[in-house]
């Protein structure tokens, strides 16, 4: 790197040193606490839907569910008054299921060549910008994870595993596990589930009604429906062409007024979601945990492939904290009329 350069990254890796409160950022050390908080809480900042589920900080690598949980009715009477001999009892309202969860090592490392840093250090806060790039596609990743991670294997592979299926065990892939009767995989016709005329569902409204349907009506509070991107560009595309001729309406499409909601719930469209999947669930039911004092990172100079190296890593794991919150669609699973009307695919 240029001479400049050179002097600009060593006052970057001096900032950073006293940030971490290390003595040097070239040797791997533990993260603090209060600076490993603070470290996600603005990598999760970096993705609104991170922003909506849960996300803690858990002691020990292996345990059960942290986060609290409404589980029945705590209003009541016991009579006393009628009958002296009768007690009043209390009831648990924590809902913490016996389920455990289970961290796994995660390695997120990165590299900048020294060209690039030439290039960008005439901008005076470009650490800024490439540590913000660097959160945004750590905490996509966790996304992309959460929804199609099935696995955790000791040495992953990227080119078979492109939507990271073996770094570690998702939302979906718990259900599937532990409460299989909630991963839906077929209506009518044995491995499909049919969405159109004619179909199981007619359209995406009866059918995310339908998965409500699944869930004790005690816990259907703030409950969402999350569609995958394959699914709302058809049914988009149906309002489009019903709407063709008038201009208010395609307007009303434009805006999203028409599509936020299906069948009463209010949905969304999150990154790397399964392109035809529909999950019902509300997004506290939904968790990522992070073991506290499990974060190393390191920082080195490497002359001979001039380039810096980032390493960075933790132990962390996704939590779906009620399973009787909760049912998707297999995407894989969903078919829909093609463009001639004539078959399902």
């Amino acid at each position: 790197m240029k001479a400049k350069t050179s002097q600009l990254f060593t006052a970057i890796m001096v900032g950073l040193a006293s940030n971490y409160g290390t003595a040097s950022m070239s040797t791997q050390f533990s993260v603090e606490p209060t600076v490993e908080q603070n470290l996600y809480d603005a990598m999760y900042e970096s993705a609104e839907f991170l922003q909506q589920i849960n996300t803690a900080m858990v002691d020990d690598i292996v345990g059960q569910s942290v986060i609290m949980s409404v589980d029945g009715g705590v209003t009541g009477r016991a009579g006393v008054e009628d009958n002296p001999s009768n007690t009043r009892q209390t009831k648990d309202v924590s809902g913490l299921e016996k389920r455990e969860y289970r961290c796994y090592p995660v390695e997120c490392d990165v590299h900048l060549t020294w060209q690039k840093m030439d290039q960008w250090s005439k901008f005076p806060d470009f650490l800024q910008r490439y540590r913000n790039h660097v959160k945004q596609a750590i905490a996509l990743d966790i996304i992309k994870v959460g929804f199609n991670g099935t696995s955790a294997a000791n040495v992953t592979d990227l080119a078979s595993n492109p939507m990271l299926q073996d770094v570690n065990i998702g939302w979906l892939q718990l259900v599937r596990r532990d409460a299989s009767e909630r991963a839906i995989s077929e209506g009518a016709n044995a491995g499909e589930i049919r969405i159109g005329e004619g179909g199981d569902y007619e359209n995406l409204d009866q059918a995310v009604h339908d998965a409500l349907q699944a869930i004790p009506e005690h816990k259907r509070t703030n409950m969402i429906a999350i569609i995958g991107d394959e699914l709302l560009a058809n049914d988009k595309n149906k309002l489009y062409a019903k709407q063709a001729h008038t201009p208010s309406e395609k307007t009303k499409i434009e805006l999203e007024q028409v599509i936020d909601t299906y069948g009463g719930l209010r949905t969304y469209k999150v990154p790397f979601f399964p392109a035809r999947g529909i999950l019902v669930t509300s997004f506290d039911n939904l968790s990522h945990y992070i073991q506290s004092g499990s974060t190393r990172t390191h920082i080195k100079d490497v002359p001979e492939k001039k380039r810096v190296e980032d390493y960075q890593s933790r132990n962390d794991c996704f939590y779906v904290e009620d399973l009787e919150k909760i049912v998707f669609f297999e995407s894989a699973n969903v078919k829909v009329p093609n463009a001639a009307g004539n078959a399902w695919e």
